[in-house]
């Protein structure tokens, strides 16, 4: 997400070691912090901050990531409408999910569906890069 922002020759600043579970020797420590420093990502515990580098994203999570990332961390989703089949507008990444679609960046998973929980793919966060950050 931060070379599709800012461009292939972007390499973030050195990390600190905020989070406890990401080591200054992970391959990923920079860019991992510096999502979080832009505030595309909170991790996924608070006490202690952790981020959980090998857990996989799912489509939902996905769809905060690509939005913050692409529109900045006070980015508020959308009002939630029925669009998908499996996202009712009482879940809680629905707007988000909605704005990915409005935007054209996502039409689901197919039969209507966004499968919301479904990890992403790689192919599928290509996909989601190019057209979230219009990428030729």
């Amino acid at each position: 997400m931060l070379r599709s922002k800012y461009g292939n020759n972007y390499t973030p600043p050195a990390a600190t070691g905020i989070f406890a579970d990401v080591p200054m020797t992970y391959w990923a420590v920079n860019w991992i912090e510096q999502l979080f420093h832009e505030g595309t990502t909170n991790g996924c515990a608070v006490s202690p901050l952790e981020y959980c580098p090998e857990n996989n994203v799912t489509r939902s999570e996905m769809a905060i990531f690509l939005l913050r990332s692409k529109y900045g961390s006070g980015y508020a989703s959308t009002p939630a409408t029925a669009i998908f089949m499996d996202v009712p507008t009482t879940y809680w990444a629905a707007g988000w999910i909605n704005q990915l679609a409005a935007e054209g960046i996502t039409t689901g998973c197919g039969s209507g569906d966004y499968c919301p929980e479904n990890p992403v793919t790689r192919a599928q966060m290509a996909a989601f890069l190019v057209r979230g950050f219009n990428l030729p």
